[in-house]
């Protein structure tokens, strides 16, 4: 028997949420499938989501394996080229690119490309982050307009706090995007925008295209609407099995360190997942576990490879009992609530020790 430990990924599941986020969007959608596809498999999310209006990556090394595993939907590489060789790469693959530094275009000017690469112009609305401010944005289209070797196809902004209720952050990004000019389309919302209100000071901001991320995956890009109600289905649930049970006395400890004491006599489950894996660490005591789909307490730290449960109150677990630790049945958003942390970094975070098992080929 090998090892139980196994994420099983259903990628209907990643079409319907993509589905949900095209009926939000404005115009088209591009699935956002960086950091190995948020540790869903960046090549199989692609597969998956094949008639996507296109895909945008973190890194043209991202996109180049996209490229590599034969997809030819539009890709874009979110934080543009990182020198003139990437411009080069960028041109021949076909890969848009974000524009968001001055440094880039002096690396576009060292670049031989073998056709236009077009741009999307980054602008820095309020997230400090990456981009130009507005004011420098008349003097940047300009210079990408006077090139023969880029086309503008887009200005794109990032929302920093869309996922709060009625943010003025957001209301302050909203007003100032929608002040300005813009001479081509534009792409505004993320997952969190593209369920908020887009409407500010009775203008409207269009996105002519969306970029719908973490939602894909099933988790709630919003801090007050779960993932249910939004609609949103879980692509992947962590599994693993019970290898062990056991019974503790009141009064005796468990686990490094000792943290967690017996209050009653304790029947204990050992399951076969810790930090190696990628499960957190610092998951407190009391963070739920689904065994048998019956919600048991995770007592005492994660291990690297194991972690231990109370299942004094499932007296039908036994060894080799199914174990959920988040997923269809037990959502992410609530594990990574208690563990002080976001949905994002738990899936990201999975080790290649996990196997990825898919319900279904990528392609349905």
């Amino acid at each position: 028997m090998t090892r139980p430990t196994r994420a099983l990924l259903n990628w209907s599941h990643l079409r319907h949420n993509y589905d949900i986020a095209r009926s939000h969007a404005d115009g088209k959608a591009y699935a956002v499938i960086k950091a190995n596809g948020y540790g869903h498999g960046l090549v199989n999310c692609a597969r998956a989501l094949g008639s996507a209006d296109g895909f945008a990556v973190a890194c043209v090394d991202e996109a180049v394996t996209l490229r590599e595993a034969g997809i030819q939907r539009p890709v874009l590489v979110l934080q543009g080229a990182y020198d003139a060789q990437e411009w080069q790469q960028a041109a021949e693959l076909n890969l848009q690119l974000a524009l968001h530094h001055e440094q880039q275009l002096a690396d576009r000017a060292a670049a031989k490309l073998a056709q236009p690469v077009a741009v999307w112009l980054k602008i820095n609305s309020g997230m400090n982050r990456l981009g130009f401010r507005p004011a420098q944005a008349p003097a940047i289209i300009e210079r990408i307009q006077q090139d023969s070797g880029l086309q503008l196809q887009m200005v794109m902004s990032h929302f920093s706090s869309a996922d709060e209720w009625q943010s003025p952050a957001l209301a302050a990004q909203l007003e100032l995007l929608a002040s300005q000019p813009w001479p081509v389309p534009a792409s505004f919302s993320n997952s969190a925008g593209l369920f908020t209100e887009k409407i500010w000071a009775g203008q409207p901001v269009t996105d002519a295209i969306s970029r719908p991320g973490i939602m894909l995956y099933g988790s709630s890009p919003l801090n007050y609407r779960s993932a249910a109600e939004l609609g949103l289905k879980a692509v992947m649930t962590l599994q693993s099995q019970l290898i062990s049970t056991h019974s503790v006395p009141a009064g005796e400890r468990v686990g490094y360190g000792g943290d967690w004491q017996a209050a009653r006599d304790t029947r204990v489950g050992v399951v076969a997942i810790g930090y190696g894996d990628g499960y957190p660490r610092h998951a407190p005591s009391g963070t739920p576990v689904l065994v048998d789909g019956v919600e048991c307490p995770l007592i005492g730290r994660v291990a690297m490879d194991m972690i231990t449960v109370d299942i004094t109150d499932h007296p039908a677990a036994q060894i080799g009992s199914p174990v959920e630790l988040w997923g269809e049945h037990l959502s992410v958003d609530r594990i990574a609530a208690l563990c002080g942390t976001i949905s994002y970094e738990l899936f990201c975070q999975l080790t290649p020790r996990v196997k990825r098992v898919a319900s279904e080929t990528p392609g349905g």
